[in-house]
């Protein structure tokens, strides 16, 4: 998730309980490569290979408190996890789940207020995810942009995207997080490390990826099917408008 810092260190150590899951078979995984601790460590910028790992901070009936996806530097994963304690003591609170579900809107959208023009730095684009993910907005409503009146499209820093798809998850069950959707940024591989060390192949990583482009392909096919069936229907209602009024 981060270089070593003592800071993290420690707040991991007092504040919570650290666990691990391999998620090579899950179908947002990315399409990396692993590499040992005795491997080189590269710095990057926050939020990137967002689907090669991400740090989740959940509560003790499995109430996701925080999803933290990709790298982070430590100056802000300290901030993040802070975040994350004062979430959970808004989901112990006694409030009724309505007044607790805005305030946990409110959390997010103050932590940007107070830490994300700081953090804005640390939180660009790496090019190639940038290129991916601006090519999609040409073609797709995303998220992760802001268009402009003349229809130009600016991307948004990776901690604003990453503060404001939080805010639609309100105290969601991990179950129902819905991981996919929430890393669904920029493109599946990711490496640093390549060029510097020799990475490890994740054969069930490939097979879900491959198995997420088909599934994405079907999809588009259908929309692109549903779109035509729609624009018929339309040219046929619109010649029988013309043949009654004739």
């Amino acid at each position: 998730m981060t270089l070593p810092n003592e800071e993290v260190m420690d707040l991991l150590r007092d504040q919570f309980i650290v666990g691990a899951r391999n998620i090579e078979r899950d179908g947002h995984v990315g399409l990396s490569h692993g590499y040992r601790p005795d491997q080189c460590a590269v710095g990057t910028t926050n939020g990137a290979g967002g689907r090669n790992v991400q740090l989740v901070v959940l509560g003790c009936d499995e109430t996701v408190l925080h999803v933290l996806p990709g790298f982070w530097h430590a100056q802000d994963l300290v901030q993040e996890l802070r975040l994350a304690l004062e979430v959970h003591r808004l989901h112990q609170d006694d409030r009724s789940l309505d007044e607790k579900k805005k305030m946990f809107a409110t959390l997010h959208r103050s932590f940007l207020n107070r830490h994300g023009q700081a953090m804005q730095p640390r939180s660009e684009w790496q090019g190639f995810d940038q290129s991916t993910e601006l090519m999609r907005a040409q073609g797709e409503p995303r998220d992760t942009v802001v268009v402009d009146a003349a229809g130009k499209a600016t991307i948004k820093p990776l901690v604003q995207v990453v503060h404001e798809r939080m805010q639609t998850r309100p105290f969601l069950k991990l179950a129902a997080f819905g991981m996919e959707t929430y890393v669904d940024y920029g493109q599946a591989f990711y490496d640093n490390n390549r060029g510097f060390d020799r990475g490890k192949d994740f054969p069930r990583a490939e097979q879900a990826n491959a198995k997420r482009v088909r599934e994405q392909q079907k999809e588009a096919a259908e929309q692109e099917t549903l779109k035509k069936k729609l624009e018929k229907a339309a040219r046929s209602r619109q010649a029988a408008k013309s043949a009654a009024a004739g």
